[in-house]
């Protein structure tokens, strides 16, 4: 820190860890390699230490090879072939997750490889001090539930994640419903409402009509001796529909707030646009224009719910909004719990990161064995390639093939093993046919992680990751390509005469 002071940050989310380095370096690689990350991040969500690790040992695999003498555009022709055939290799061996290639309805999910998946983004497939294991169940519903079948896209922004510190991290929950960060005007007596919803979009204030001799105008007022008698009707058009929670884009004068208080109805104002969206969702609510005694609210505009106060936290207080009973709305919320704030945050972040990785398997219903396992076969059917192609090309195809197995060389250091002694077996296993050879939660070496450990990982973000990760390197040494580049300047004489 530039000030000297010391700031404690633990996490195990690569995207995070890297970003505590934005604007805090210089080096262009550096910030190319930050850019990367955020940029898988904002369109998987899932996946970026893994992205992290391979961009930064094909950089270091691509340097070595050109120091050795390869040309660079051999590197990158290596490292595309590579590239490629681990793809393929990758479609050979994915498991379907769901019983067709485009799902309709999520019955068509096996929801047991769902949680899987939630379970590896959440927590790597580890268990112990973080049990969150026990909200794959709730990230799987919160992802089907927000998933638009017809356009392809499941719209994470309709799962609101909130942070509430204290208890365990297990007591985190999802809500039948959403949390927002809305007071009521008044009337705070009358909650929990349960009751008719009304959704507007505008303002809710009287106006006073002035007339002269070349128009009629109407116009928005704060005072005035008809205020009082205006907003009465405009709060009796509301209170007609049965209305008991009111929920306003633009302001709403305090007159009317206070009458619908009188009418057992409780009113909030400057509410987002994007939020009154979200209640749709949770309420079944149409989304009205402004009330007024010529345009009374109806039945036709309510959506019905619960109305209530969660908590007050960070001078915020937190209203939950919950779709009746026997209902599944298409927004949810997600309770997130720890014993300390930066725990709690920490949940948040691993909860995100499952839900991305659900979100993905749900695009695309293939997902891949963990544990390493996957990078292994890769690795295996790539060195087999390899021999096709002249020394130099093959040089790089063969040192792409050990870049792939960087993943489970950490995963045997993190477990406390020796990579020289994990590596060669992982090897001779998959060479024996077991394709879901990898390394287990414990660090064990199993011939099937997906039964062993539940280590499963959704096929999208992995490809995402290797193909974003190639791309990185490519370029780069596609810089040092023309930094190195001797051959002489070319004469535009010699070719016109021929010379050359």
């Amino acid at each position: 820190m530039q000030d000297d002071t010391v700031r404690t940050f633990i996490s195990n989310d690569g995207v995070a860890i890297l970003e505590e380095f934005e604007g805090e370096t210089d080096h262009p690689i550096a910030n190319q390699l930050i850019r990367l990350v955020e940029s898988h991040e904002n369109e998987l969500g899932d996946g970026t230490t893994t992205t992290t690790l391979l961009a930064s040992e094909l950089l270091t695999a691509g340097t070595r090879l050109i120091e050795r003498g390869v040309p660079p555009t051999d590197v990158i022709e290596g490292f595309s072939i590579g590239a490629q055939r681990t793809l393929e290799v990758w479609d050979e061996i994915g498991i379907p997750v769901a019983s067709t290639d485009r799902p309709t309805s999520p019955t068509e999910f096996d929801r047991g490889q769902l949680e899987q998946i939630a379970h590896g983004g959440t927590t790597n497939n580890r268990t112990g001090a973080w049990p969150l294991e026990q909200l794959s169940e709730d990230i799987v519903d919160a992802v089907l539930r927000v998933w638009e079948p017809r356009r392809g896209t499941v719209h994470l922004g309709y799962v609101a994640i909130e942070v509430f510190p204290g208890r365990n991290v297990t007591s985190s929950e999802l809500i039948n419903g959403t949390l927002l960060p809305y007071e009521p005007m008044c009337a705070e007596r009358l909650l929990p409402i349960d009751a008719g919803i009304l959704l507007v979009e505008g303002s809710l204030q009287p106006r006073d009509v002035s007339t002269n001799s070349l128009s009629v105008s109407g116009e928005y007022v704060t005072g005035g001796g008809n205020n009082r008698r205006d907003s009465r009707k405009i709060a009796e058009a509301i209170a007609e529909a049965n209305v008991g929670a009111v929920f306003v884009t633009g302001d709403v004068s305090s007159e009317i707030g206070e009458q619908l208080a009188r009418r057992n109805a409780v009113c909030f104002r400057n509410v987002k646009r994007s939020d009154v969206d979200v209640l749709s969702r949770v309420t079944g609510a149409a989304i009205r224009g402004p009330v007024t005694p010529g345009e009374p609210a109806s039945s036709n505009d309510l959506g019905y719910g619960t109305v209530n106060v969660r908590a007050a936290q960070d001078e915020k207080t937190w209203l939950e909004v919950t779709a009746p009973k026997g209902t599944e709305p298409r927004s949810v919320g997600f309770v997130v719990r720890g014993g300390t704030e930066s725990a709690a945050d920490e949940a948040r972040r691993r909860i995100k990161d499952g839900l991305n990785a659900v979100r993905a398997a749900v695009k695309q219903p293939t997902a891949l064995p963990g544990g390493g396992a996957a990078d292994v076969e890769a690795a295996l059917a790539v060195r087999k390639l390899a021999p096709r192609f002249d020394g130099r090309e093959q040089l790089a195809v063969e040192e792409f093939a050990d870049v792939l197995e960087s993943l489970p060389r950490t995963l045997a250091r993190n477990a406390g093993h020796r990579p020289l002694d994990s590596i060669p077996e992982l090897r001779t296993r998959h060479a024996g046919n077991n394709q879901r050879a990898g390394i287990d939660a414990s660090g064990r070496i199993v011939d099937d992680v997906v039964s062993a450990s539940d280590a499963l990982d959704a096929q999208l973000v992995r490809s995402s990751s290797l193909v974003r990760s190639v791309e990185f390197a490519n370029s780069l040494l596609t810089v040092d390509n023309v930094v190195l580049d001797t051959t002489p300047p070319i004469n535009p004489e010699e070719i016109r005469t021929g010379t050359r």
